[in-house]
């Protein structure tokens, strides 16, 4: 989790800390809450808080970001993991997709419920020139997405496998 940056070799060199962001994306609204449920059950996974505590690992929720995505593109993460839910209409609800960001840019195959989704925000950082090849996708397959539906057993059972998963992958 640590490099050492050199620029010149005859000076000292500065450990600098290497941080990772995980982002949950949803809404208030049933199934679209699986990135904001994934969040808050990684931040309170007991193996994760010495990351947490030592800045190396941000845990964060937005609220259908649009192009404010763009905004945390720019901070410097060694790595972005964001988690969300897709609606593909090809899969069964809990169904889970992990993928790079340069593998869903233009997918149409994936439905946001959001204004401007994941796909659009992520390729227009691409065309501005914002780097995206450290970012991870982890989506999850859900149906409901209305005010007045609840999140689905389907999607709690995906939640905590996708929690596990990327725990995982942190660790490893």
């Amino acid at each position: 989790m640590y490099f050492l940056f050199c620029a010149f070799p005859n000076l000292k060199c500065y450990a600098q800390i290497m941080k990772i962001l995980i982002l949950g994306i949803g809404s208030p609204f049933a199934d679209d809450q699986a990135g904001w449920f994934v969040a808050d059950q990684l931040s309170h996974l007991e193996s994760l808080q010495t990351l947490i505590s030592a800045g190396k690992l941000v845990i964060e929720a937005e609220n259908r970001p649009g192009l404010s995505l763009l905004d945390w593109l720019h901070y410097d993460y060694e790595h972005i993991h964001l988690v969300d839910m897709v609606k593909t209409n090809l899969a069964e609800t809990g169904n889970t997709y992990i993928l790079q960001a340069k593998e869903i840019i233009g997918f149409s195959g994936m439905l946001s419920s959001h204004n401007l989704g994941v796909s659009p925000s992520l390729s227009l950082a691409e065309v501005l020139g914002i780097k995206i090849s450290h970012v991870t996708f982890w989506g999850i397959e859900g149906e409901r997405y209305k005010p007045h539906e609840e999140i689905s057993p389907e999607m709690l059972l995906a939640v905590a496998k996708v929690t596990e998963q990327i725990q995982a992958h942190l660790l490893k």
